[in-house]
């Protein structure tokens, strides 16, 4: 019989208010060493970078059109761009040259900002939630990733 353990990383999770019984989730990544507010959204099937921080986290990395069509929950076309993450860290997990949309978030921030939430850098999509086998965790406010 062979035993093997398997380490599970438990990222603290924070459940922000919207309104009543509507929450956003949050927590805190590393985008190439700078600490990114990250809202998980089980709906975005990309994950994304705020656009006007894209200076401040990659700095000159090459940043292109995105070639695809791109929507939001609305029905209007948002505009969209590529770039890499050099480093992205989420609790222990490491990704190294990651691609990444860079969608402009103002409006989501403005409206965070009428709330004294704080703002979001980058939304967390179902694209490394698979890739990283990661369970969201709701009573114990954590993401668990293997």
């Amino acid at each position: 019989m062979y035993c093997w353990h398997l380490t599970m990383y438990h990222i603290p999770l924070e459940l922000i208010n919207i309104e009543p019984d509507g929450f956003h989730v949050m927590f805190h990544a590393s985008v190439n060493g700078l600490k990114a507010n990250t809202l998980i959204d089980t709906g975005a099937s990309k994950t994304i970078l705020d656009l006007s921080r894209s200076a401040y986290f990659l700095g000159d990395a090459e940043i292109k059109p995105f070639s695809k069509l791109f929507t939001g929950v609305g029905s209007n076309q948002i505009k969209t761009y590529i770039s890499s993450i050099h480093t992205l860290v989420i609790g222990q997990r490491e990704f190294s040259q990651l691609d990444v949309l860079l969608i402009d978030l103002a409006a989501i921030n403005q409206t965070y900002a009428i709330y004294d939430l704080p703002r979001i850098d980058m939304v967390l999509g179902g694209d490394l939630l698979v890739k990283m086998n990661a369970v969201i965790d709701y009573p114990g406010k954590k993401l668990i990733v293997p």
